[in-house]
Parts: C-alpha cells; structure tokens; sequence
C-alpha cells in the first residue's frame, strides 16, 4: 500500500489548460447577404470597400485575426476571467497535494513504531485522501474544460454576426482572414481593414 501511495504521490502536479485561441487556425470569408440589411447602419464613408479586380464588382478585405484577437477588448476580458479561474483552480489542488504529500511523509516516518491496526488505520485514511484529491483534480479539469467550450462557442457565435455587420456596414462581400495557415497568403495594405473591425467590434461590446 505504502509504495504504491508513494509511486502514485510523490509529487506536486501542477495541471492546466491551454486558453482558445479565437482566429487561430481558421479562416474567416463572410459573404454580405443579399436581403436589405436589418442593421441600422449606412457604408462607411472614410474607407471604401476595395474592388476583388480590374473586371470585377466584388469588393473584399483582410483582417490580421492575431491582432483581432489581441485589441478586442470583450475577448480579452474573457480569456483574463478564465485564466483566473484556472489559478485559483491550480492553487486550490496544489494545496492540498502538498499537505497531503508532508502528511504521507509524516506517516513514512513513524510508521515502524505504529501498531499493526493503526498503521492499517492510517493507510487506509491515506489512500481515501490520494482518491480525493484525484477525483478533484479531474473534476476541477472537467469544469473548466466546459467553461472554456461554452466560452469558445459564445465567441464564434458572436464573431460570426460581427463579421457579418461590418462587412455589411463597409459594403464588402468578402472578408477574409490573413494568418499562417490561412488561404489568403498575401494582402494588399490597402485592403486591411484590421483597426476599422476593431474599432467596430470595441465600440459594440465596451464591457
């Protein structure tokens, strides 16, 4: 019993979750739709929408989704309040790993002087501890695993119609996102429309 406890606690893990990364990974073309827009907003007048070609009437742009994904403030406040979580959730468990651990060792020490029942006793106790903190753990990750999921979808959810408003607002049809791994491998800087969406998007969702 003793050496499995040790094999299995001897240590003070330190568990987390890699926070989403909104606009990583994926790209973004929202097409403008064709019914009269619902949204009380007129074209932009400062900047333009930007023709695709010399032949063409579609208009299209870029956004920089690390930059989107940095200055949008709403997003950022929701990675900070996940990330809190998982400190706390971290610093709760540490915790009590490590009073359990000066407890095992604690038991190492005296257990030649124990009788046989209290050291049986004791074992016992011990290895209902071990059980608990590791149902902790997978309970702590499986709580913030669903908080981040909810708050992914929220995200996508909310990006999905904001794209869609300020392209409708600027008069694109296209609008696409330029990252690594992205099919739009180059833009041209007139095309960039990166600060016009944060804007947007901060002015929308100031809290």
């Amino acid at each position: 019993m003793i050496n499995q406890l040790l094999k299995a606690l001897l240590f003070v893990a330190v568990f987390g979750l890699t926070a989403w990364a909104v606009l990583e990974g994926t790209r973004t073309c929202s097409e403008a739709s064709s019914a009269p827009n619902s949204l009380p907003v007129q074209p932009d007048q400062a900047s333009g929408p930007v023709l695709g070609g010399p032949n063409s009437g579609t208009s299209m742009a870029y956004i920089r989704s690390e930059e989107v994904a940095r200055d949008f403030r709403w997003m950022a406040r929701q990675k900070d309040a996940l990330k809190a979580r998982l400190l706390k959730a971290e610093k709760e468990w540490e915790g009590e790993a490590s009073r359990f651990q000066k407890d095992l060792q604690d038991f190492q020490r005296k257990a030649a002087g124990m009788g046989e029942s209290q050291r049986q006793m004791a074992e016992q106790s011990l290895a209902r501890r071990q059980q608990n903190l590791e149902q902790m753990r997978e309970g702590m990750v499986t709580e913030l695993s669903k908080t981040e999921e909810a708050l992914d979808a929220e995200l996508r959810s909310l990006m999905d119609g904001e794209f869609k408003a300020f392209a409708q607002k600027a008069g694109y049809d296209y609008l696409w996102a330029l990252q690594p791994g992205s099919g739009l491998l180059y833009g041209d800087s007139a095309r960039d429309v990166t600060r016009s969406l944060v804007d947007f998007l901060n002015q929308r969702h100031p809290r």
